[in-house]
């Protein structure tokens, strides 16, 4: 019976011709995107080793000088090289100090906590906090208070952010709100939806100019008042609803672009507004929530929103103060089947921009 193979070793590869495949093998991975992971088909499409034997062997000699590291996802091997700066203090590392980093880098984004990394390898007191300095001396790794839990210190490697639940979300920073932040990029967020949903409009774009129709309104008064002739009838000043304060208002437009989240997220990350932060969907939806409870937006769908338009703003007149009925010459003479009602009022024609009913 055949004892089992222990599996290839760098020593089967001739010593010359090894190392020049090693650092082929090595120079095509690292090629690739920062973080690529690579399966044992995709090592071998590059074509560097002549059998998998071979492949195994330089890859195992790959991982003993920390060049590569060696993962399982699905139940499968794979693996992702590191750059030569970090392998090189890895390989200046103790035992200790690399079981320390190997928890570490287990932990990942969401970090280990220090009482946690005692318990996984049974170090003293001492001897961890040793460890953990010379980690952070040789900056590959890091510390960061927890937002979840402010009396922890969390360990992750150096190169990557903590995760949110760590160091909380896009809007916080050491752990709390950022407001400064916040009201820049909602201040942004917001005019980008005003341009989107919204159209500016002279503040008197609604105003009526009744010249042309001052006679219908004088034969109207006219005929109510008992004159038979128009010329005897009282001068009729035409209705000009007020000019509401600032030289333009905000309306909504017919064929808006509604914002939604996701959208917001890719156009603010395309602006490169953050500086190197990355908003997510969630992020933006945090963010335009808050404005719509400030009343900055509103929602008109469940994920669509738009500029929320002030009363002075999303109505043209305020009722009984705009409306023609408080200077009306008339109002004591209006009745629902009177001479003068609403329906065939000639103001109330000019206000609402149609044609008031003809009284025979």
């Amino acid at each position: 019976m055949a004892s089992a193979s222990t599996g290839p070793k760098t020593e089967d590869v001739p010593m010359v011709d090894a190392t020049h495949r090693i650092d082929e093998l090595y120079e095509q991975c690292a090629s690739r995107d920062a973080g690529t992971i690579f399966f044992q088909r995709d090592l071998s499409g590059m074509q560097v080793a002549e059998s998998v034997e071979e492949l195994l062997a330089l890859v195992n000699s790959l991982c003993s000088q920390q060049l590569m590291k060696m993962m399982v996802f699905d139940n499968e091997p794979c693996w992702k090289v590191r750059p030569r700066r970090e392998a090189e203090k890895l390989r200046t590392l103790t035992a200790d100090e690399g079981m320390v980093y190997t928890h570490i880098d287990l932990a990942q984004a969401e970090g280990v906590w220090s009482k946690a990394l005692r318990a996984k390898t049974n170090f003293t007191q001492a001897v961890l906090t040793k460890c953990l300095k010379a980690l952070e001396s040789k900056d590959l790794v890091q510390s960061v208070m927890s937002v979840k839990h402010p009396n922890r210190k969390m360990y992750l490697l150096k190169t990557l952010k903590p995760s949110e639940d760590i160091a909380g979300g896009l809007w916080q920073s050491n752990g709390d709100f950022d407001m400064g932040m916040i009201d820049e990029i909602s201040q942004i967020i917001a005019r980008k939806i005003e341009v989107d949903t919204c159209i500016r409009v002279p503040a008197s774009w609604n105003n009526y100019a009744p010249e042309d129709r001052g006679a219908a309104i004088a034969q109207k008064k006219a005929q109510v008042m008992g004159v038979r002739d128009i010329e005897e009838a009282p001068a009729v000043r035409p209705y000009r609803p007020p000019v509401h304060a600032g030289s333009a208002r905000l309306v909504h437009k017919d064929k808006p672009h509604y914002a939604t989240s996701s959208s917001m997220a890719a156009w603010l990350n395309a602006a490169e507004v953050l500086k190197g932060r990355v908003a997510r969907d969630e992020d933006m939806e945090q963010l335009l929530e808050m404005m719509v409870l400030d009343g900055r937006l509103e929602k008109v769908s469940a994920i669509n929103y738009r500029t929320a338009l002030n009363m002075s703003d999303a109505k043209v007149y305020n009722g009984f103060v705009d409306a023609p009925c408080g200077t009306c010459p008339v109002f004591d003479l209006c009745a629902d089947e009177g001479a003068i009602s609403a329906r065939a009022c000639v103001y109330f024609g000019e206000w609402l921009g149609t044609d008031s009913e003809e009284i025979y």
